[in-house]
Order: structure tokens, then sequence, then C-alpha cells
């Protein structure tokens, strides 16, 4: 496992980001709705993840579209260039919920072949 390794760092990375969206998606969803800060912050760290597994895929010369990153780098471009009063918090909840833990499996399990 190097960081030398062309995209080892935005793994590493997305998998921070990850790690913190379950530790906040392990509270209640009722102080997730209540909150609008809480959402906001899931919504970062989405564009996080996106973020870093976008460079990821430019990095390692992965065509883009590739799955299982398309899902993650449009919800990041949905989150950046979508409007914020179209954001609908049930959806970013719901895909915490849903992606997130598969994803960061997923990306661990990447992450230790580099």
């Amino acid at each position: 496992m190097s960081a030398d390794e062309p995209g080892a760092d935005e793994l590493d990375a997305a998998i921070i980001a990850l790690e913190a969206i379950a530790e906040r998606v392990a509270g209640s969803r009722h102080r997730f709705d209540d909150s609008s800060d809480r959402q906001l912050a899931l919504v970062l760290l989405w564009v996080n993840v996106g973020s870093q597994l976008k460079q990821y895929c430019r990095k390692r010369s992965i065509p883009g579209g590739t799955e299982p990153f398309a899902g993650p780098i449009r919800m990041r471009d949905k989150l950046v260039y979508g409007s914020l009063p179209d954001l609908r918090a049930s959806i970013v909840w719901d895909t915490c919920i849903r992606d997130g833990p598969d994803l960061q499996v997923l990306l661990r399990d990447l992450r230790a072949t580099l």
C-alpha cells in the first residue's frame, strides 16, 4: 500500500470522507432533518467523495462513466452545479444510507490492492 501509486491519496481521502458520512448518519434521521448544518455537512462530504474519485479516475486513466465511480461522480456534479433550493435532503440521506457503506468497503478493498 503505497501513497506513491497514482490515485492512492485520492482513495484515502474518499475513504476518510465516507467514514465521516457513516459517523454522521449513525445519529437519528430526525436530527438530520432538523439541522440544515448537518444536511450541508453531508452534501460537502459527498462532494468530496465524488471529487476524489473523479481525480482518481483521471490519474488512473479510467474512462468517465465507469462503475463503480460513475454514481458518486454524478452525485458530486449534481450537488456542485445544482441549485441549492432544489436540493432534497431526503436524497442525500438515502444516498448516505444505501450507497455509502458499500462504496466504503469497495474503496478499502481497492486501496488494499495499490
